[in-house]
């Protein structure tokens, strides 16, 4: 099938002698041709001229001049087969049934059907009416490709313009993926795609479309409002079909299914179509792909930030999702938003340690956005997916990229700055990383490894919200990835524990094979963790005020995480660093190209973390669990 319809080519088959080239000969020259040859020559209708605005490909068979190879290369590549067969021939319906639909059938490709025309010609000719409509009706009962069948007349020109309308309404608006006519029910995808887009459009989340809501839907999916009568003719079928169609708020998700089982079932197609392509879906009832992934070129010196569209959006959504307003995402409330994506976008624990929650653990409206941008920096496709099953195209009535922006490093308007947390084992990176939303207190399991903590939080300066990203780092001896990584944060924040002898020869290797073997300029700030505890004489040929010294490093930064105020001001001061080198020291952090390529072993022992875990579970990278600290 034509999964994103852009052309539409049909096929012409059938027995010798049916008037498959007539009809074609009809629809061209507006009347019967008085020579008909074996064959047409392939025809192309363009789109300005179609009823559906998309360019139309007519192609004959010919027995005479085509072997059956030819005929089932024809099939494979036609949208639609167009199977002409004689009404003054009483056995043309039996070998609709022996041979055309079954050859049809074996060259289709894919799960789904191709979709099937039936079009008895000759209906000038006498022939028993009755007999054939109730033959034509158990193939159509038997055969879910067949979308309808029509009655013709090359001679007479009658219903041949049909005929061609209903072949590219097969394709543009195919019955097979909406509906089995054995049982007259809407298949599974088609009821669920609806739910979705009900879901999405229930704009207030209380279950129903109000005369608002069906009306915004209604220029959303027509470009055009509602009529009061054509409401008021709504609500009354289904007020008369469906017992709980329409109550007194509004029209139900029920409600709303059945109008579109009422429009299939009377024939157009068309409009149900209308609706699901306007919220991404194609001919397969699968989201397009330039739906979800619409170009979007970012250079590779800046970064990508939400949009005020894209936020505003986001802000809508938890506003509609927060059901009883606590100005928190519950469980249960975070699964209703969620049921509009096929599949789940965040490892839910993993977040609740990752932003600003509430004392139940609930995502906050400040955690909800600051998880968003630190999704869209570090993977602004993944976020521009999700907001599109969120319906962001559809609601927004914009471009899907419109949510998004891309961000020059020294750009003014850039409010998202990345610090990469770099120590020892032992030093705290863990405490630091998620002391910055107040999750000091939850640490890694014992029997885990390893984890890679990420955390982000708004602070409001100067009348904008800037967001800082603390990133920890795992250990890895790879100079180039080391590089790679450093390349994309604003500000480095080297750990060592004061009361460790051995834990500040780390951060003090760290520092000078950074300064030897690399040119660009990315600020550090030295600190040290458990001042709480007794200070030791540290293991090394310098002590952490020689290093801060002789590389005109600011002054250790103390901290204790029995002194939350020496964190805050920790995370204010790399702040006002990653967006001021001047306020700190500049340590150069990309190596020379002849290094990159050098056959040179190195081993380095760096910390480089990666925070794709958090949100992509299906990754193969294993989710580590956390537990709270006695």
């Amino acid at each position: 099938m034509n999964k994103d319809p852009k052309i539409v080519r049909i096929l012409l088959i059938g027995d010798a002698g049916c008037g498959k080239t007539s009809i074609i000969l009809a629809l061209v020259g507006e009347e019967f041709p008085l020579y008909v040859p074996p064959r047409a020559e392939e025809i192309t209708i363009p789109a300005e001229v179609t009823p559906e605005k998309v360019p139309t490909h007519i192609v004959d068979y010919s027995s005479q001049e085509q072997n059956e190879e030819t005929l089932k290369e024809e099939i494979t590549k036609a949208h639609v087969v167009c199977v002409v067969y004689s009404l003054n021939d009483d056995s043309a319906l039996d070998k609709l049934q022996t041979y055309w639909l079954p050859l049809i059938a074996h060259c289709t490709e894919g799960p789904q059907a191709k979709p099937v025309i039936l079009a008895g010609n000759k209906a000038d000719l006498p022939y028993d009416m009755e007999a054939h409509s109730e033959k034509i009706s158990e193939v159509l009962d038997q055969y879910a490709e067949v979308e309808t069948g029509i009655e013709c007349s090359a001679k007479e020109l009658l219903n041949v313009s049909e005929l061609f309308y209903f072949a590219q309404k097969a394709v543009l608006h195919p019955t097979a993926p909406l509906f089995l006519p054995s049982s007259q029910q809407l298949k599974p995808k088609c009821e669920e795609a609806l739910k979705r887009i009900f879901r999405i459009s229930d704009l207030n989340n209380d279950g129903f479309l109000d005369d608002t809501e069906l009306n915004e839907f209604q220029i959303r999916c027509f470009n055009a409002p509602l009529q009061p009568q054509a409401l008021q003719d709504i609500k009354n079928v289904v007020t008369k079909n469906i017992s709980n169609g329409m109550l007194d708020k509004g029209l139900t998700m029920e409600g709303f299914i059945f109008l579109h089982h009422l429009f299939i079932q009377r024939g157009r197609h068309e409009t149900t179509w209308k609706v699901l392509r306007k919220f991404g879906y194609s001919n397969d009832l699968s989201l397009r792909e330039d739906y979800l992934s619409p170009l979007f070129v970012v250079q590779p010196e800046s970064s990508v930030e939400l949009s005020s569209m894209g936020l505003k959006f986001l802000r809508d959504i938890f506003k509609k999702y927060d059901k009883d307003g606590d100005g928190a995402l519950s469980s249960t409330e975070q699964q209703d938003m969620h049921s509009v994506c096929p599949s789940y976008p965040w490892d839910e624990q993993l977040v609740s340690i990752t932003v600003e929650t509430n004392i139940n653990g609930w995502v906050t409206l400040n955690g909800f956005l600051a998880f968003w941008i630190l999704q869209t920096s570090h993977d602004h496709l993944h976020t521009l997916k999700y907001l599109a099953m969120m319906g962001y195209s559809s609601l927004m009535n914009g471009n899907l990229t419109t949510a998004v922006e891309e961000v020059q490093f020294h750009d003014k308007r850039k409010s998202v700055y990345h610090c990469r947390v770099f120590g020892s084992r032992k030093s705290g990176k863990t405490t630091i990383v998620r002391g910055l939303v107040g999750k000091q207190d939850v640490k890694v399991a014992p029997e885990e490894e390893e984890i890679e903590a990420v955390s982000i939080k708004a602070f409001p300066i100067a009348g904008r919200q800037l967001h800082l990203i603390l990133q920890e780092a795992s250990l890895v001896t790879d100079l180039q990835v080391l590089n790679e990584k450093v390349e994309q944060v604003e500000t480095i924040c080297l750990l060592y524990d004061t009361s460790a002898e051995d834990s500040f020869r780390f951060a003090a290797d760290l520092h000078s094979s950074i300064e030897n073997l690399t040119s660009v300029s990315v600020p550090c700030l030295l600190v040290g963790t458990k001042s709480d505890l007794p200070s030791v004489a540290q293991n090394y040929h310098m002590q952490p005020k020689d290093l801060s010294d002789q590389n005109k490093i600011l002054p250790v930064k103390y901290t204790s995480i029995k002194s939350p105020d020496t964190f805050n001001s920790l995370y204010i001061q790399l702040l006002a660093i990653a967006r001021d080198p001047s306020k700190g020291v500049h340590s150069s952090l990309s190596f020379p190209s002849w290094l990159k390529y050098a056959g040179v072993a190195l081993t380095v022992c760096v910390c480089i973390g990666t925070i794709s875990y958090l949100f992509s579970p299906s990754s193969g990278k294993q989710l580590h669990r956390v537990t709270p600290t006695s």
